[in-house]
């Protein structure tokens, strides 16, 4: 491979890496939520901890409480692109449960850039109980 092709190749490829990296969808695990301590606190239907399901961040990530039920979800899912790369704003996105074909919620932190609310949404019909009751219980807010 003379030096004239191997730089057309380099240079290809590294448009391919670009463009899959530009997609604007692209969510990334994390194994923590340093760095998000905005987000930190319990969250309830409308802000009231009398009301269920509810759930809390923190460093080590989301503890959901749905039905009687505790579950701790470590590696969330970041969407840190969903907006688009020229948004500006402050939602923040979510994917704390991946299926074997998706995901069925998406959390979306400073909803509608209203700081300190969340919605979750999903798609009702095919999600669980535990994501049925989680997006029914939207718009959650910090407990009062």
């Amino acid at each position: 491979m003379n030096r004239n092709h191997r730089f057309v190749v380099a240079v290809a490829l590294g448009c391919a890496v670009a463009a899959a990296f530009s997609s604007g969808t692209g969510a990334v695990e994390v194994n923590d939520l340093k760095g998000f301590e905005q987000l930190f606190g319990r969250y309830a239907p409308a802000g009231d901890c009398k009301r269920q399901p509810q759930f809390v961040v923190d460093v080590s990530g989301f503890t959901f409480e749905v039905g009687g039920k505790t579950e701790k979800v470590t590696n969330p899912e970041y969407a840190a692109s969903y907006g688009g790369r020229d948004y500006q704003g402050s939602e923040m996105w979510f994917f704390p449960f991946r299926t074997g074909d998706g995901y069925e919620i998406l959390m979306t932190f400073n909803a509608g850039e209203k700081s300190g609310v969340v919605t979750i949404d999903g798609h009702e019909p095919k999600a669980s109980p535990r994501n049925a009751a989680l997006i029914k219980g939207s718009p959650y807010a910090k407990c009062k």
